[in-house]
C-alpha cells in the first residue's frame, strides 16, 4: 500500500518522506500529524514495495518502525543504506531498544531515533530540521562544496563507543582510560593538548587519565569527535597545507578550552556545553575547503593577503554565498549534532552575536589567539579583555608553547 499526501502544484522541491510500519494505525497517526506541511509522503506497510520505491526515486527522509512481521527494520534500513546513501534514516520503536538504536546510530545505518508514543513538536522539529539539511545538500553550483562531505566519513565507531562509556554512570574511569589507550594517536593528541594549552595547570600532564582529569569527562567525548573529524580531513590535505591543518587543529582545542573556562562563568547560560563543542568543530567547513578545494583555497588567499580583501569578502568572492559557518553547522546537522550546537557554529561570525553562544565563541577565539579575522561582534575586543582579567589570563599566557603542533 502506498499513499500521497500534502502534494501540490510547486512542490517539487518539498521533502520527500517515506514511511513504513506494518500498524496502518501508525501510518495515519503520522499522516495526520504533518497533514498541514509542505512534504511529500509515501506509506508502505510491504518493506519490499518501499524498497522498489526508493531504488527508482530519490527519497530524502525514510522513517522505519524497528519491529514489524515481515522484516526487522535494522535490515531494511541496511538496505536503504546501500541503496540510497545520501538519505537521512529515521528508526521507530516503541520498546527499550537501546543496544540496538545505539549499534545502528554507531554503525552509521539510521541518522535518528523517534520513541513510540512520540512528542508531536518532536517529531514535526526532527523534520524540519531534516528539511532544512536536505536543502542545503541539493543546492549545488560550481562554488558549492557542500555536497562533497557526503564523501567524508561520519564521526567514527571508536567516538560512539567512546560516547556510551561515558553517558553510562557505571562504567569506572580506568576502563575509559583503558580505551582511549587503544587509539595511540589519540594519547598523544591528548597529552600534547593538555600540555599546551594553559588554564591553571602546574605540574605537566604525563599519563591518559591526567589528561582525561584535567580535560573533564563531560568534555572528552566530544574532544575525540573533533580531534577525529579533523583527522578525516588531514588525510586528503594538500602537502603544502599539512602544517596549516595541524595548526588549526591545535586552535580549534585551544579555542574549546577556553570556551569552556568562559561558559562556566557565564551568568544565566542555558547550557555551558554547547560553546566548548561548537567551538571545537566551528571551522570543519574551513577544514574542507582546504582540504576538498585546494585550488580555490589558494585563490581564496591570494585574494585575502594579495589584494588585501577582507576575510569574508574573500571568501564570497572565491566560494559564493554558501559560507564556512553554514557549511560547517550543515554538517553538524547531518551528523545529528544538537540543534543549539548546529546553530551556534552556523552564527558564530555573526555581527552583532546572534546569542550568547557566538558571544563565547567569539572571545575564545580572540582569547587563544585562534581568531581567524572573519566578522565578530564589535564588543568582542573589548570584552576579551575584561575576559583575561576574570580568567587571571595575562594578556600572552593562554597559550603556552605555541609552536608545538599535533
Amino acid at each position: 500500500m502506498a499513499n500521497l499526501i500534502g502534494r501540490t502544484d510547486g512542490m517539487e522541491d518539498s521533502l520527500q518522506v517515506l514511511v513504513l510500519d506494518d500498524e496502518q494505525a501508525i501510518l495515519s497517526s503520522i499522516k495526520s500529524l504533518f497533514r498541514k506541511l509542505p512534504y511529500k509522503f509515501r506509506f508502505f506497510t510491504s518493506p519490499a514495495a518501499a524498497l522498489q520505491v526508493i531504488r527508482s526515486n530519490e527519497i530524502d527522509v525514510v522513517v522505519s518502525d524497528l519491529r514489524m512481521n515481515e522484516t526487522n527494520g535494522l535490515e531494511f534500513m541496511k538496505e536503504v543504506t546501500r541503496v540510497a546513501p545520501l538519505s537521512e534514516r529515521v528508526l521507530m520503536s516503541g520498546f527499550e531498544d537501546k543496544a540496538i538504536i545505539l549499534l545502528a546510530l554507531s554503525a552509521g545505518m539510521i541518522n535518528h531515533f523517534v520513541y513510540k508514543p512520540w512528542e508531536d513538536d518532536d517529531f514535526k522539529d526532527l523534520l524540519a530540521r531534516c528539511s532544512d539539511t536536505r536543502g542545503a545538500f541539493k543546492r549545488r553550483d560550481e562554488n558549492d562544496i557542500l555536497y562533497e562531505f557526503d564523501d567524508l566519513p561520519s564521526p567514527p565507531k571508536f567516538q560512539q563507543r567512546l560516547s556510551e562509556m561515558l553517558a553510562s554512570l557505571t562504567v569506572p574511569i580506568g576502563m575509559i582510560v583503558q580505551e582511549i589507550e587503544m587509539n595511540p594517536a589519540l594519547v598523544a593528541k591528548l597529552i600534547r593538548i593538555a600540555n599546551s594549552v594553559h588554564l591553571g595547570v602546574r605540574k605537566r600532564v604525563t599519563t591518559v587519565k591526567d589528561a582525561v582529569f584535567f580535560i573533564g569527562l563531560e568534555y572528552i567525548s566530544s574532544m575525540v569527535t573533533a580531534l577525529e573529524a579533523f583527522g578525516a580531513y588531514s588525510s586528503r590535505v594538500p602537502a603544502k597545507y599539512a602544517v596549516l591543518i595541524e595548526e588549526m587543529t591545535l586552535g580549534a582545542v585551544r579555542r574549546g578550552m577556553v570556551a569552556k573556562e568562559i561558559a562556566a562563568k557565564w551568568p544565566g547560560l542555558d547550557n555551558r556545553y554547547v560553546p566548548y563543542v561548537a567551538s571545537l568543530l566551528q571551522d570543519i567547513g574551513l577544514f574542507a575547503r582546504i582540504c576538498l578545494r585546494s585550488d580555490q583555497y589558494d585563490a581564496f588567499l591570494k585574494t585575502k593577503e594579495v589584494l588585501n580583501f577582507p576575510p569574508r569578502e574573500a571568501e564570497v568572492k572565491v566560494f559564493g554565498n554558501y559560507t564556512h559557518d553554514k557549511i560547517g553547522g550543515a554538517k553538524l546537522e547531518h551528523w545529528n549534532f544538537p540543534p543549539d550546537i548546529v546553530r551556534a557554529v552556523k552564527d558564530h561570525h555573526s555581527r552583532p552575536a546572534a546569542n550568547d553562544y557566538a558571544r563565547i565563541i567569539q572571545l575564545a577565539g580572540v582569547i587563544s589567539g585562534s581568531a581567524d579575522g572573519f566578522p565578530v561582534d564589535d564588543r568582542t575586543e573589548q570584552e576579551a579583555h575584561e575576559w583575561r582579567e576574570k580568567l587571571g589570563y595575562a594578556e600572552t599566557e593562554v597559550v603556552q608553547n605555541q609552536g608545538e603542533k599535533l
